[in-house]
């Protein structure tokens, strides 16, 4: 369980789009996500949010006219991978 975060959601067929809404809990594998305002978004559409510290790539598996449960297939913590990136871009060697 997690207090209320605020998120950008996005459809990964259509990343451009993003929707505003809050994360309100992240159980598992699964997250409820409250968007502001409807979106009409269904069960099986592939989708993105992000938090201030992670990536969560998922399933939409139900949805109402702002509410979504979202199966995590993966996320990315933020922080890890622009240190991966910072180091990938080093001169140095190992």
């Amino acid at each position: 369980m997690i207090s209320e975060t605020a998120i950008s959601l996005a459809l990964l067929a259509d990343p451009h789009l993003s929707l505003p809404g809050r994360l309100l809990s992240l159980e598992g594998r699964y997250a409820e996500v409250a968007l502001e305002g409807e979106a009409p978004l269904a069960p099986g559409a592939l989708v993105q949010f992000q938090s201030a510290e992670t990536l969560y790539l998922g399933e939409i598996e139900s949805a109402s006219a702002n509410h979504l449960r979202v199966l995590i297939e993966h996320s990315v913590n933020l922080e890890r991978a622009a240190a991966i990136r910072r180091l990938w871009n080093t001169d140095s060697p190992f």
